[in-house]
C-alpha cells in the first residue's frame, strides 16, 4: 500500500510539473508578445550576400527599398506595425535580387538578408540585345554599376523571359557550368557562339581557332578528346596553323588548317 501511494505521488508531481512548465511558458510568451508590441525600431541591419563578388546593389539601394524611398521609414516605428512581407516584396522587385528575408528582435533591430542573382554568362544576341543569365535561368539586366567577367554567348539566342524552359538557354547553361567547374577550361574558353543551325561554337581566349562543339550530346567525351588533343597532338605543333577544331561527330576530331 505504501509503495502504491508513493508511485501515485510521483505521477501526481510529474503531472503538476508539466502543467507548471506549460503555464510558465504561456506566461512568458504572453509577456513577450506584450513587450514586442511596445518595442520601437532603433536600428536596421542589412546583409547582402556575395557582396565582395557581386556589386549589382549596395546598402543604399537596399535602404531605399526598405524605407520605400522615404514613404515608410522604419526607425521610430513600432516593430509590430512594420510589414515585413511588404518590405520583402519591394526588395524582390529589384531585377538583381533573388530572395529577401526580413527579421526583427526584442531589442528593436530589423535585419534584412538579401541574396543577389548569380550571373553565369552574358548574352549578346544577333538582334543587338544584351543581358546576363543566372544559374537559375533568370534574365538579369545589364548594370551601370557593375560588370562581371563572364563567358560571353553570342549569335542566334532568343530574348526569352522563360529561359529555364528554352532549349538553347538550357544547353548554354549546361556548357557554361561544365566549363566553369574545370580550371583548365575556365581559363581557356571565353565565348560560345550559337550558329543559325543550332550548333555551338567555342572560342578560346588564347588560341586563334574556333571549336565546333555541335550539340551538347556527349559533352564530357568531347571535352576529354579536346584536352587530349591540346596536351598531346599540339605538343609540337603551332596552334596558329588551325582555324577550326571539329568535335561535332562522336569519337572524332577533325582539324581544319588556315
Amino acid at each position: 500500500m505504501n509503495k502504491k501511494w508513493k508511485a501515485n505521488m510521483i505521477i501526481g508531481l510529474k503531472v503538476l510539473s508539466i502543467f507548471g512548465f506549460a503555464a510558465l511558458f504561456i506566461t512568458i510568451m504572453i509577456s513577450a508578445s506584450v513587450k514586442m508590441n511596445d518595442v520601437i525600431c532603433t536600428d536596421v541591419e542589412v546583409d547582402i550576400s556575395q557582396k565582395n563578388d557581386l556589386r549589382f546593389i549596395d546598402d543604399q539601394d537596399l535602404m531605399n527599398y526598405i524605407n520605400n524611398y522615404g514613404q515608410s521609414v522604419l526607425i521610430n516605428q513600432r516593430i509590430k506595425d512594420i510589414d515585413k512581407a511588404a518590405i520583402e516584396a519591394r526588395i524582390e522587385q529589384n531585377s538583381y535580387v533573388e530572395k529577401a528575408e526580413v527579421f526583427s528582435n526584442f531589442e528593436g533591430s530589423i535585419k534584412v538578408d538579401v541574396k543577389q542573382k548569380l550571373p553565369i554568362y552574358r548574352v549578346f544576341n544577333n538582334k543587338g540585345v544584351s543581358y546576363y543569365v543566372s544559374d537559375k535561368g533568370q534574365s538579369i539586366p545589364i548594370s551601370t554599376k557593375f560588370t562581371p567577367r563572364l563567358i560571353v554567348a553570342t549569335g542566334n539566342i532568343p530574348n526569352d523571359s522563360n529561359m529555364d524552359q528554352n532549349p538553347i538557354h538550357q544547353d548554354l547553361s549546361k556548357i557554361v557550368q561544365f566549363i566553369s567547374a574545370d580550371k583548365f577550361w575556365d581559363a581557356m574558353i571565353g565565348q560560345i557562339h550559337v550558329a543559325e543551325n543550332g550548333d555551338f561554337i567555342l572560342y578560346s581566349k588564347i588560341a586563334e581557332h574556333s571549336i565546333l562543339l555541335g550539340s551538347t550530346a556527349n559533352l564530357e567525351d568531347k571535352f576529354r578528346y579536346l584536352r587530349i588533343f591540346y596536351k598531346e597532338a599540339l605538343k609540337n605543333v603551332d596552334w596558329k596553323i588551325y582555324s577550326r577544331i571539329n568535335l561535332k561527330y562522336q569519337g572524332q576530331i577533325i582539324c581544319t588548317k588556315k
